[in-house]
Formats: structure tokens, C-alpha cells, sequence
């Protein structure tokens, strides 16, 4: 796992944002399985990653059950695991609530439940611990622990203290 740390506007979420192919990066920059990433194996490369920004990719007057259903069709994934992940998360039961109406904590949690259930990989993540309380941080911390345990990779943007591999400061 590699912390990305720094204070505010230092340049973490860019830095993410452009290793996970958002921002078009310089020649000879980015390099995956030995290979240069450039605009024609981007979108392959894309397919190994999982990007949790501050933004967190889910549309607010959708009912959580509706964005299940997004995810099950495009991720393939059946209802099942998606549910297993939103327990674990602790948001199961909001299925009938528009995400508009969740919590910011909770919000936060369904994004991050994709991390229960995208086999990718590469993760990526920008300050993920932002806005969980401290069940939501135990969840957060046991799911980075297994990732690793199966040899996954890590990329985190945080002001907290994580077990890390390797740091960089900006």
C-alpha cells in the first residue's frame, strides 16, 4: 500500500485522478504490468483499477435499490453480493431511501461498499476515511487489510495514520 499524505491542495487528489486516467498523463508516465498506459490501452488499463474519489459516483435522487440495479448491469454482479457488501458497510436497509437523503457518512459507505465486491487489481483511493465514523473507519481498515493479505494494490490519499508500505509526502 503507498499513502499519498500532504495538506490541503498539495496536489493528492491530482495525483490519483491522474493515476487512474482522468487527467491524460505525460508521455513515458504511467506504466501498468510493463506497459505505458497512453489513450490506446486506457480504457484496458481502467478496467484494473477501482477509483474512489471525492466525488463519490452515485446519483442523489436515485433510490439505493436503483443504483444496486446500475451496478448489477454494469458490473455484472449479482444482487447478492452487492447486498452482502451494503451490510457489511452498514446501509443495508436503506434500499428504499433516495441517496439524497442518506447521511454524508452513509453516502460515503455505499460508494465504498464497491470495494467489497470489485475484484480489481488496483485500488485507488482519495481520503476514503473522510466522513466515516469510527465503525465506518474498522470496516474501511479490515476490507484494506484483506486486500493486501491477497497481494492487491493500494493506492491511498489520506491525512490518517495507515499501515503503509510506502509513503510520499507532497
Amino acid at each position: 500500500m503507498l499513502a499519498v499524505k500532504g495538506a490541503n491542495g498539495s496536489g493528492k487528489s491530482t495525483l490519483l485522478r491522474l493515476l487512474a486516467g482522468l487527467i491524460p498523463p505525460p508521455p513515458h508516465a504511467l506504466f501498468w504490468k510493463n506497459e505505458e498506459i497512453c489513450s490506446y490501452n486506457l480504457n484496458s488499463y481502467q478496467q484494473d483499477l477501482l477509483y474512489v474519489g471525492h466525488k463519490l459516483s452515485l446519483h442523489p435522487e436515485a433510490l439505493l435499490k436503483d443504483q444496486i440495479r446500475l451496478w448489477q448491469d454494469l458490473y455484472r454482479v449479482s444482487e447478492k453480493v452487492i447486498d452482502n457488501a451494503l451490510e457489511t458497510w452498514g446501509v443495508g436497509e436503506f434500499k428504499d431511501k433516495k441517496i439524497s437523503h442518506l447521511s454524508q457518512g452513509q453516502q460515503k459507505r455505499v460508494s465504498l461498499s464497491r470495494c467489497s465486491w470489485q475484484t480489481r487489481p488496483l485500488w485507488i483511493l482519495d481520503e476514503p476515511q473522510t466522513g466515516l465514523d469510527q465503525k465506518g473507519k474498522a470496516v474501511l481498515s479490515s476490507l484494506l487489510n484483506q486486500r493486501l493479505e491477497k497481494e492487491g494494490c493500494i493506492i491511498i490519499a489520506t491525512h490518517d495514520d495507515v499501515l503503509a508500505t510506502r509513503e510520499i509526502k507532497l
